[in-house]
C-alpha cells in the first residue's frame, strides 16, 4: 500500500492527490506541468560573435601592424638586373648607382666587349658612381658613408683556365668624379664572365650591380724586312700608308724594322701601328728625323720598341696626339725629345726603360689635360737634359709616378707648371 501510494502523482503548488495523466489540479487549478526557460541557439551564437570581433579585431590590427614594422626593418636586396643600375631611396632621397666608364657618370655599361691578342694580359678600369637621381649632383660623399663594405668579384669564365679578375674596388684618381674604382685583369682568350658588385649598406640592405665582360680574340699582323720594302724612310711611310686597306680595323700590326738609319719624317695617321726596332748585336734602328703620332679608327696604343732618336739639336722627336708608349728607346740631341699633345679624355703618353740624354726638354706634357694613359713610367734615366720633365695643362687627381727613374745632370730636374701630383718616392735624384 505504502508503496503504491508513493507512486501517486501530487500536485506541486496544494500536494493535492492527482491522476497519473493529470496536466492540472482540480483543487488549486493551477497548472502541474515544470517549464524551463530556454535561450534560442541563435542568440547565444550572435553574442559570441559578438565578444569574438571585440577581441579579435584589435588583435588583427595589432599583429598587422607588427608584421608592416617588421617587414620595414627588415634588410632588403636590391638587383639591377641585369642593367648595371639600382635606384636605391633612403631618409635622405634616391641615388642612381651604376658602374660604367670613366666618362659616362651616367650610363651604365652592363656589358662590355673588350678585343685581345691571344695570351696576352690587359687591363681596364671600371667605375662605381653614385648621383642624385633628382638633381644629377655626385653624391659618392654623402652615399659612402652609410656603406659598410664594397666587393667586386667576377664567377667562373667560360674557359677556366683564363682569369678574369677585379681589384677590390677603392678611390683613383684616374676617375675623380666615381666613387671607387676597380681595375680588371684579363687574358686574351675568347672568353666570356659575368661580375659582381656586392654594397653592403649599415642598415643591412644588399645591392647588386653585374656586368658582363665578353673578349673576343684579334688577329696580330707581324710584317718583316723580307715581307716588305721598309729600307727608307719612303719605303716606310708607304708601308704604313697601305696598312688600312691591307688588314682589319682592330687587327693588331706589328713593323720590325732593320738595323738602318731613317733620315726623314714619318707620320702615323691612318691607324695605330707598332714599330719594333732591332737591338741585335752592334746594329739598331736609327730615326733622324721625326715621328708623329695622330692615328684615327680604332683607340688602340701605338709602341714604340728599342728604338734611337738621334737629334741635331732641334726639333721634336716623337709628337704624341693619341695614345703612344716608347719602351727601350733612346733619345739624343733633340729640342724636345717626347711631346704629349694630346687633348682627349683618352689621349696619352707612357714611356719605360727609356734613356734621355742630352736634351732641351725630355719629356713635355703640354696639352690641356694631362694625359697619362699609364700614370706608372718606370726605369726611365734622364740624363743631362736642360729639363728632365716640363708639365704643362690642367693637372688630373691621379699622381704621375716615376719608380726606378734615375735624374742626373739635369739643369732642371722635373718643372711642374701645372702643380700634378707626381709620386717621386722612388725615384734617384743625383
Amino acid at each position: 500500500m505504502a508503496e503504491h501510494e508513493e507512486k501517486r502523482k501530487r500536485c506541486p503548488h496544494c500536494g493535492a492527490e492527482l491522476p497519473e495523466e493529470a496536466s492540472f489540479c482540480p483543487y488549486c487549478a493551477r497548472s502541474v506541468n515544470q517549464r524551463q526557460e530556454k535561450i534560442p541557439p541563435s542568440a547565444r551564437w550572435r553574442k559570441a560573435l559578438r565578444r569574438a570581433f571585440i577581441i579579435l579585431v584589435p588583435l588583427v590590427l595589432v599583429i598587422g601592424a607588427g608584421a608592416a614594422w617588421y617587414r620595414s626593418v627588415q634588410p632588403k636586396v636590391y638587383d639591377d638586373g641585369g642593367t648595371g643600375e639600382v635606384l636605391y631611396t633612403d631618409e635622405d632621397g634616391t641615388y642612381q648607382i651604376l658602374i660604367g666608364w670613366r666618362d659616362t657618370p651616367y650610363s651604365p655599361a652592363p656589358t662590355i666587349t673588350q678585343d685581345a691578342e691571344l695570351d696576352e694580359e690587359y687591363t681596364f678600369p671600371v667605375c662605381l658612381f653614385i648621383n642624385h637621381k633628382d638633381t644629377g649632383v655626385n653624391a659618392a660623399g654623402t652615399f659612402l658613408r652609410k656603406v659598410d663594405s664594397v666587393t667586386a668579384e667576377f664567377g667562373t669564365p667560360d674557359d677556366p683556365s683564363a682569369y678574369i679578375t677585379y681589384d677590390k674596388p677603392a678611390y683613383s684618381g684616374y676617375a675623380p668624379d666615381a666613387a671607387l674604382t676597380s681595375f680588371t685583369h684579363f687574358l686574351g682568350r675568347e672568353n666570356s664572365a659575368r661580375g659582381t658588385w656586392t654594397i653592403t649598406m649599415d642598415n643591412g640592405d644588399v645591392i647588386l650591380l653585374h656586368q658582363t665582360l665578353n673578349v673576343e680574340l684579334i688577329e696580330t699582323v707581324d710584317i718583316y724586312p723580307e715581307d716588305a720594302p721598309m729600307d727608307t724612310i719612303e719605303d716606310l711611310q708607304t708601308l704604313v700608308d697601305s696598312l688600312g686597306e691591307q688588314v682589319g680595323a682592330s687587327d693588331v700590326v706589328n713593323i720590325h724594322l732593320p738595323a738602318i738609319t731613317y733620315e726623314g719624317n714619318l707620320v702615323i695617321s691612318d691607324r695605330p701601328v707598332n714599330l719594333y726596332g732591332s737591338a741585335e748585336g752592334a746594329g739598331r734602328t736609327v730615326f733622324t728625323g721625326t715621328i708623329q703620332v695622330n692615328p684615327g679608327g680604332v683607340n688602340w696604343i701605338t709602341y714604340l720598341h728599342d728604338i734611337e732618336f738621334a737629334g741635331n739639336g732641334d726639333g721634336v722627336a716623337v709628337t704624341a696626339a693619341r695614345r703612344t708608349w716608347a719602351i727601350g728607346c733612346r733619345f739624343t740631341g733633340w729640342r724636345t725629345a717626347f711631346l704629349c699633345h694630346g687633348t682627349g679624355a683618352t689621349d696619352g703618353i707612357a714611356y719605360t726603360s727609356c734613356i734621355f740624354e742630352d736634351n732641351d726638354v725630355a719629356v713635355h706634357y703640354n696639352t690641356n689635360r694631362i694625359n697619362m694613359f699609364n700614370s706608372v713610367c718606370p726605369d726611365n734615366a734622364f740624363l743631362r737634359n736642360g729639363t728632365g720633365l716640363l708639365i704643362e695643362g690642367v693637372p688630373v687627381e691621379q699622381a704621375l709616378g716615376l719608380p726606378g727613374c734615375r735624374f742626373e745632370g739635369n739643369g732642371t730636374d722635373i718643372d711642374n707648371r701645372s702643380g700634378q701630383p707626381l709620386d717621386i718616392s722612388q725615384a734617384v735624384f743625383q
